[in-house]
Order: C-alpha cells, then structure tokens, then sequence
C-alpha cells in the first residue's frame, strides 16, 4: 500500500505517520523489535483512516474561466514541536462579486530530531511556502494579481521586516532565500484558529471531508479584505537606536592553524596554504594553489613552533644579544636567516654541502608541529625502525629530544600496534574427560590425524602413501594405518581396520581441514571432502565424532605430538627413497610397537621398583608383550581373573603415577598479563588471510588467537 499524493493535498494525514516513525527513531528500535503499545496503537489508528480516504474526491478545476476578474495566490504557514507545513490556495473573484478559494498545493515535514526553537521552526515553514509558491507560479499558466503570505509568528515577521540587525547564520541564511522570492509587504499576520496550515502540524487522526477548510480554505478569505487580520509589525515592537562602533583592531597572535588540532602534518600545511591561497586571491596575485604556497606554509608554521618554544632565545638573537647560559640551543650556535627561520650554524660548514644540510631548522621534540613531523617521516618510512626516521629529519631539521619523540609517535601509532600486538595466552583449560576417564577399553576416546605422504614402489612404478594415526587418549596408545589414496572409501576403510583390531571407539576427535599442520593442498581437500561420509559412517557405529576449534591445532597437541614421533622414527630406520609397501608396512609397525612401549610414567632406578607403565601394559600386558605381576597379592596365576587383575593394577598405577603429572597447566598465563574480558577491542591474529582481507559474520576460533588493541 502507498499514498501517490505529489501535490500534498493529504499531507495533513501523511504528516503523522511521519511523525509516528521520527518517534520509532528517537527510541533506536531495531527492525526486528515490536514497537511499544502506545506507538503501536497510533499507528493502527493512523493505518484504519487510510481506507477512509479512498472515498475522498476533488475537483481539480480551480475556477470557470468566464468572467474572472481577480486571482490570488495565499500561502499559509505554521509550525509545532513536531513539524511545520504551508498550505497554498487559489483565490478566484467573479463580476458577480462571488468568490472561490481552492487547495492548490500544500507540504508539509517533520521538524528535525536535533531540537529547534518554534520561531526558527516557523521560519522554516515560511521558507518552503515562499519556494513552494514561487514554483506554483513558475509552472503555472495562471499568473496572479497579487501574492498573500499569511503566519502566525510574530517574531518571524519581525525578522523579515528588519534588515538592519546582524542574525545568526541559521536565521540569517533563510532569511536572504526569503527576501529574494518575496517582498516583506506580502506578509501578514493571521491568528493561528485561522491559520489552515496548523492543520497539518498537530496529530488528529481524523480524515476531512472535501468541505473542511483544509480543501476549501479558511472562512475570512470569503470576506472583503477590510475584515482580514491585520497587524502593524512595526508598531508592536520597541525599535531602538543602534550604534554601530567600528574597530580597528591589530592582531598580535598568530593567524596560523594550531597544529595541535591536527592528525597529520600534510593536513596542517594544507590548510595553511588555503588561507595563503585565500590572501593571494583577495590580492589578485594567484587564482590556483602552487608550490610557493606550500613551501611558505611551512615556513610559517615552523615559525610559529619556534616563537612558542624558543620566544626568548629569538628575542634575544633580533637584538643583537647573547643567550643565556641556561638556553637549550646555546650549544648548537642559533641564528636567523633572512626568513625569520631560527637555524643552528653548527661546525660543518665547511662540508661542501647545500646550506640546508649544515644549517639545519631547529624544533622542541615536545611542540605539536614536531610531532607531526615524525609522524609524517615515520609513515613514509612505512613504518620501519625509529633510527631510519630520525635519520631522514635529521636531513633538515635539528630537534631537540628527537629519539623520545620519534618513540612516543611510534607508541602511539594504530597501525604499529596492531601490527605488533600479540595474542593474550589465556589460562590453559581443563582436559576433556576423555583425557582422564580411567578403567576404560584402550581406544575408546580416540583422535585422528592423518600424515604423509610416502612414495612405495609397486613394481615398476611409484606410488603414494598416507597414514592413518589413531591415538589413544587415554592411555596415549597408538595405532597406525596406511592409507593407499585419499578417496573417502579409503578413510572409512582404514576405520574399519581400526576398529576390527582394537575395538570401535566412542568417541573420535579429528581436526578441521584448516588446520592440518605440515599437509599438502591436497590432503586438506580430501579431508574436506570426508567429513559428511566419515560422520555417516560413525553414527552408524555408535561413534560420537568431534572437531577441534578452527584455527587452533594446539587443541590436536595429543595426536600433533605422535605424528612428530613418527615421522623421527622413520627418518632414522627408513633409508630407501621408495621402499616396497610390505617394507613401509612392516617399519610403521614397528614404530608402533616402539612408541606403544615407550614410558608413561618416572622410569625407576632401583630393579625393586615396578617397571615404568607404558601403553603396551593396557594393550598386550606388558612393556614389550611379557606380562608382569606387580605386588598384587591376591592374583593367583591358575584362575581366569589374572588378566582383569592385572589390569586393575595398571589402572590404580595410572591413576597414581600418571595421571598427578596432568595437574600442572603447560605454557600459564602471566600473573600480570591480563585476561580478556567482555568490551576489549581485539583482532583475531589469523596470518593466513592476504592482506587487507577481513572475514565477515561470526566464525569460532580460539581465545589463544585474540590480540587486544588499546583503547586510549
């Protein structure tokens, strides 16, 4: 549904709905929140009159040509809190001495949601009456005889009928637009009962017939004009002799830019050159910007940051005077040169070089301008280190404390420290329960990595290899599987073979395919490809499959740690380029064997001790296959509990001797390192991205890759 009304005749109905959204606006209501009851209700009151309107109907012929003596135009304006509109009639007279008054146009809008005093909200109505009938006028094939400008403020035709006093910009802008499409003798007071526009600036919700005086006018203008409202604007203000007092003033400041108002040093030496620029055009001297212009803006304003700093020194210099023995540029030999710039004459002059490059301009490293300098010299160094920057100033300028302040620009600089920030290290969590869940089959809680690939032979030709690691996260077991391709029936095979030898699991963690760590292109595409079969398949066996977080393979350590493991074992017995697979077959076993038998816990000293417990005690009973007893007395080696005994003893063993080792927490947080918390400004450290690349939306990833940014 819409409302085509170009002309405005409606607008003291549309007005209110307009009014009805500013006030949504000033709540900040999001598009997806209900509105509150009492705006709710308005605007189903507002919505029910709508339909009312359809029956509305209009003549657009303002009057019969024959015999019309006189056409008026009278504009209508008013204003409220709330909005402010003009409304235009037509003013037809007959021989006969009848007369017709019509709705020509009207328009009206909200006031705006900064707040606005009511004689300026008055003026603006003023202001778009006088457009709206100048346009009226202009397309029009009607011209009238005369043009009536009717408000009902008072102090708006005293602003428009005074010309001799100086009004603030806002009133004074308007006021120029309005005398030069009207005349102050058109305007007239009208009371506001009779004022038509203040129709369509208060929220009625009712909709008029074609008869209200909205359409068809008020009642006074049927009337001859002697009866009118009328009122001496002069008379009903007090006016004053003023006496203008003309001042010659000389100003002693500097008419520079404060640099300190500044960000950047090629903004401040813009602006100064406009208003060199400004003076050359009021002489006549220059129309366009040109390098004399920039080059002498800087002279100026280095002359300003040394009258402020060295005023005294400088003073001293123009009369001839020596310096104090307390000044900071006595040492550097200061004088003026014929621009008034303060230089240091130094010892080498003798150089050969440029005058510039011996007589270096001298600065405080603690002025504005100075610091605008570095800043300026430590961008074009493309933020490199400070000594290139205090290099490159020293080329023409000699500032005082220069290093400290060339550092507190490099401090203060966003760009350095978001580049140099680093992640906070928040606190290490706790494990998971599969970590920790003792007295359970080996293999239950699982993780899986893949690493590779390894060329075979096979026959004549070579072939790649990948394997399968399946680690234990319990008991740290291992198990390893080749597999021949990356295909998904590969994978799921390769579970399969897994779960006939040790059992399926229950529950299996793997990585994402972002964080496979030293794989090639192509296994992270294949693992990507997996994921929706290897999960089917899992479900089907009862297996519960997790994902670390993205973007965080220290979450995989348990798994990350093995493949390592691996792949040092067979750079030390794998010697062939590309063995035969029964030979790459048989070396992962014996990796897994070799990493299976390796200790658990503190290997003992003493031959009483118990042997070390090793993941080879909860696979095959022992460190290398031999089973042991240990100091359980109550296993008597004739009955069927021998096994279920012994394996309650490694379970109590690592329970005391293991699983203490877990409590402390690896790589802690420093105690004076803060921890994030909910309102820091952070960047997430992803080095992976190109630059200038910013994933949208919300992504997991670890608080680990969170970097706070200062926020002063």
């Amino acid at each position: 549904m819409s409302i085509f009304d170009p002309l405005g005749l409606l607008s003291y109905y549309t007005i209110r709905a307009k009014i009805i959204i500013q006030r949504v606006w000033r709540l900040q209501t999001n598009w997806d929140e209900e509105l509150p009851d009492e705006l709710a209700n308005e605007f189903r009151t507002w919505l029910s009159g709508v339909e009312s309107l359809r029956s509305l109907r209009l003549s657009r012929l303002y009057a019969h040509t024959g015999g019309v003596t006189r056409k008026q135009l009278h504009v209508f304006c008013d204003a409220s809190e709330c909005a402010y509109a003009t409304a235009i009639y037509w003013l037809v007279e007959y021989e006969d001495g009848s007369k017709r008054v019509i709705l020509t146009a009207a328009k009206a809008r909200v006031a705006p949601i900064k707040a606005q005093t009511i004689p300026r909200l008055e003026l603006q109505a003023c202001l778009i009456g006088a457009r709206l009938a100048t346009t009226i006028i202009r397309e029009h094939r009607w011209q009238p005889h005369r043009v009536v400008y009717w408000t009902d403020s008072r102090t708006v035709l005293h602003w428009i009928n005074n010309d001799r006093v100086r009004y603030p910009p806002y009133v004074a802008h308007r006021l120029n637009e309005i005398s030069e499409l009207t005349e102050p003798e058109q305007w007239k007071w009208v009371p506001t009962r009779d004022n038509v526009a203040d129709d369509a600036t208060r929220i009625v919700n009712d909709v008029k017939c074609k008869d209200d005086r909205w359409f068809i006018g008020p009642s006074f203008l049927y009337e001859n004009e002697d009866s009118w409202p009328s009122l001496n604007v002069i008379d009903d203000f007090d006016i004053g002799r003023h006496d203008d007092i003309v001042l010659n003033v000389t100003n002693v400041e500097w008419s520079v830019p404060d640099a300190g108002r500044f960000s950047k040093h090629e903004r401040l030496v813009r602006a100064m050159a406009y208003v060199l620029l400004f003076i050359d055009k009021c002489l006549r001297r220059a129309n366009e910007m040109s390098m004399t212009h920039i080059r002498k803006a800087e002279e100026w304003l280095v002359k300003r940051a040394q009258s402020e700093t060295f005023g005294e020194d400088i003073e001293r210099l123009r009369r001839g005077q020596n310096l104090k023995m307390s000044s900071r540029i006595r040492k550097l030999d200061p004088f003026i040169d014929e621009d008034g710039v303060l230089r240091a004459r130094g010892r080498t002059r003798a150089a050969g070089v440029s005058a510039p490059d011996t007589t270096p301009v001298i600065l405080d490293g603690s002025h504005p301008y100075a610091r605008l300098l570095c800043n300026r010299e430590h961008r074009r160094a493309h933020h490199s280190h400070n000594e290139r920057v205090v290099n490159d100033i020293r080329q023409r300028y000699w500032i005082l404390r220069l290093r400290p302040a060339v550092r507190a620009v490099a401090y203060k600089c966003a760009f350095c420290r978001m580049r140099k920030t680093k992640p906070v290290r928040p606190i290490t969590g706790d494990l998971p329960r599969a970590r920790l869940e003792a007295f359970t089959r080996p293999f239950s809680n699982c993780g899986l990595d893949y690493f590779g690939p390894m060329t075979v032979t096979v026959g004549r030709r070579h072939e790649k290899r990948w394997g399968a690691l399946f680690t234990c996260l319990t008991t740290r077991a291992v198990h390893i599987e080749i597999v021949s391709s990356l295909s998904t029936d590969s994978a799921i095979m390769a579970l399969r073979r897994m779960g006939a030898r040790r059992g399926w699991p229950q529950v299996m963690y793997s990585d994402n395919a972002t964080n496979f760590r030293g794989a090639d292109k192509e296994l992270r595409e294949a693992v990507t490809e997996w994921e929706p079969s290897l999960r089917d398949y899992a479900l089907t066996q009862r297996i519960e499959w997790l994902y670390i977080s993205p973007g965080a393979p220290h979450q995989g350590g348990a798994w990350e740690r093995m493949i390592r493991s691996v792949k040092s074992a067979l750079r030390v017995t794998l010697n062939e380029k590309a063995p035969r697979d029964e030979v790459l077959h048989t070396l992962l076993v014996e990796v897994e064997h070799t990493m299976n038998a390796r200790p658990l816990t503190h290997v003992p000293v003493s031959a009483d001790d118990p042997e070390a417990l090793t993941p080879n005690h909860f696979l095959v009973g022992g460190s290398h296959g031999l089973p042991i007893t240990g100091p359980c007395e109550t296993a008597t080696k004739k009955t069927w509990r021998v096994a279920q005994a012994l394996a309650d003893e490694y379970w109590r063993r690592w329970l005391k001797e293991y699983l203490p080792e877990l409590i402390p927490r690896r790589g802690a947080r420093d105690v004076n390192e803060a921890a994030i918390k909910p309102g820091d400004l952070v960047i997430v450290a992803d080095h992976t991205l190109p630059r200038n690349v910013t994933k949208g939306g919300v992504f997991r990833r670890p608080a680990s890759r969170l970097a706070v940014l200062p926020m002063e």
